[in-house]
C-alpha cells in the first residue's frame, strides 16, 4: 500500500499542534505543530515502516478540521483545480513551441517577429528553441 488517507484535527485555534491519523494505520497517530510537515511526515513513515520510496507515496485528505470547523471539501476542490492548472500549463507550453516552431521552420519568421507573435522576448523564443532541439 502507498497510497495513505489522513484525518487531521485541530481542537481549536488556540491548540498549538495538529493531531493527525493515519486511516488503516492507528499506530501511526501522531501530533504536528507545523502543517506543512504532516505530508513529509506520513511518506518518512511509509519509508521507515512500510519500505516505499517516499517520493513514490500518495497522500489524501479524508478530513481536515478546525475545531466545528471542516475544510475537507474546500481543500480538495483547491488541489483538483491546482491539478487542472498544472495540466494546462503541459498544454501551453506544447502550443506555445508548435507555434515558435512553425513561424520560425515553416514561414522562415525572425525570433523578433516570432517574439511579438507569440508575447514572449526573442530572447526566450532562442531558448526555448535550443531547449526544443536539445530533446
Amino acid at each position: 500500500m502507498s497510497e495513505y488517507t489522513l484525518t487531521i484535527t485541530r481542537a481549536d485555534v488556540d491548540d498549538k499542534a495538529w493531531t493527525v491519523s493515519v486511516q488503516d494505520r492507528p499506530d501511526w497517530t501522531f501530533r504536528e505543530k507545523d502543517y506543512a510537515a504532516i505530508e513529509r511526515r506520513v511518506r518518512e513513515l511509509a519509508g521507515e515502516h512500510d519500505g516505499h520510496d517516499p517520493d513514490a507515496v500518495t497522500v489524501t485528505l479524508a478530513s481536515v478540521s478546525i475545531g466545528p470547523v471542516t475544510v475537507t471539501e474546500q481543500m480538495q476542490r483547491l488541489e483538483a483545480l491546482r491539478a487542472e492548472s498544472r495540466a494546462l500549463t503541459v498544454r501551453l507550453e506544447s502550443a506555445v513551441d508548435d507555434l515558435i516552431h512553425t513561424l520560425r521552420t515553416d514561414a522562415g519568421l525572425s525570433t523578433r517577429d516570432t517574439a511579438a507573435i507569440v508575447g514572449l522576448s526573442h530572447a526566450r523564443i532562442s531558448q526555448r528553441e535550443r531547449e526544443r532541439d536539445a530533446r
